[in-house]
């Protein structure tokens, strides 16, 4: 149990290091190996859990907190730079001459 409770801990740090590199393939990476992981989590009972591993537990869904907010960040960023990178603002798409607006 403390193995699995700690492979989960491990791959959240894996994802929080990857998402604060802005690496792609690391966080692509690290949110498979964050799936597996939750998977086998999924799988324990939790009268069965130790309560010496509680800390553990509290310090994990404080980096998944982390992460969700990471995550909205990139989001928000991308959205962002995809806008400026098509050229909308205001509203409207910025086009190069004055003639092409009134079409």
């Amino acid at each position: 149990m403390k193995q699995t409770i700690e492979s989960f801990r491990n791959s959240q740090s894996a994802l929080l290091t990857a998402l604060d590199g802005h690496d792609s393939d690391a966080i692509f990476q690290a949110s498979r190996d964050l799936k597996k992981a939750a998977s086998k989590l999924s799988g324990l009972k939790s009268e069965a859990i130790d309560h010496s591993l509680l800390p553990v537990m509290s310090e994990v869904e404080e980096m998944m907190q982390a992460s969700i907010y990471r995550l909205r960040f990139l989001r928000d960023h991308s959205s962002t730079r995809l806008q400026l990178l098509s050229g909308w603002r205001d509203g409207q798409a910025n086009i190069y001459s004055d003639s092409a607006r009134s079409r």
